[in-house]
């Protein structure tokens, strides 16, 4: 996959003595570069907008994305509905796909990413309070089925 800024006036964007480009070649797949994610798209752009600032300062820059994914970004533990339980569970939570210290997933030994399961944050309610999603550790759980 290539992923590249392209100006009507300059053409590919880079510096103006050519040693800095934003393109980005990125092998997609297990065993490759994995996935160009939102974290890609966004390290894309402040590369795009620092060659911008140091070599067109005087001129006006529209960027234009078309990245379906970026739609849909939120922190991975978000509150999210389609991911709650109806009955309690001891081990609900949202499964993410495991990184490494570099920033890149962790590719199992079967090629797959490897997935892990975290907790959503607490969420906080319109008068400030905190509002936990999970049960204190010790607390007896209830149904919330049995409680309506």
């Amino acid at each position: 996959m290539v992923a590249d800024f392209v100006s009507a006036d300059y053409g590919w964007l880079h510096s103006k003595d050519g040693q800095e480009s934003v393109q980005v070649l990125f092998r997609v797949g297990k065993g490759q570069d994995g996935y160009f994610t939102n974290e890609n798209i966004v390290a894309h752009a402040a590369n795009a907008m620092k060659i911008l600032k140091e070599n067109y300062p005087d001129e006006h820059h529209v960027l234009v994305f078309d990245n379906a994914i970026t739609h849909v970004k939120h922190a991975d533990d978000t509150l999210s509905a389609r991911k709650m339980p109806k009955n309690p569970l001891a081990t609900w939570g949202v499964s993410i796909t495991k990184k490494g210290d570099d920033g890149r997933p962790v590719i199992g030994t079967d090629g797959k990413p490897v997935k892990e399961k975290i907790q959503m944050r607490d969420t906080q309610l319109p008068n400030g309070d905190v509002q936990p999603l999970y049960f204190p550790d010790g607390h007896d759980k209830v149904s919330v089925k049995t409680t309506i």
